[in-house]
């Protein structure tokens, strides 16, 4: 699973909204759709995206990184 997908659970599973996450981070929302929850779209977060979403999750972006790396071995 990719590290967008893998946050966009996070956040399902922490019960954060996306439209409040949107407003409060200034990122577009669309964009954080289709990189968090579109299954149909192919688009990565961008770093200008991740890192500050990461600091409104409260959690280390590396977090995310060393499970995927984890899947590979």
């Amino acid at each position: 699973m990719r590290i967008s997908r893998r946050i966009g659970v996070y956040m399902k599973d922490r019960g954060f909204n996306l439209s409040e996450v949107a407003r409060k981070t200034g990122l577009d929302y669309q964009s954080l759709y289709a990189s968090l929850y579109d299954e149909k779209r192919d688009r990565d977060l961008r770093t200008e995206e991740l890192i500050p979403l990461c600091i409104f999750l409260n959690v280390d972006p590396r977090d995310f990184a060393e499970q995927s790396q984890e899947a590979a071995t």
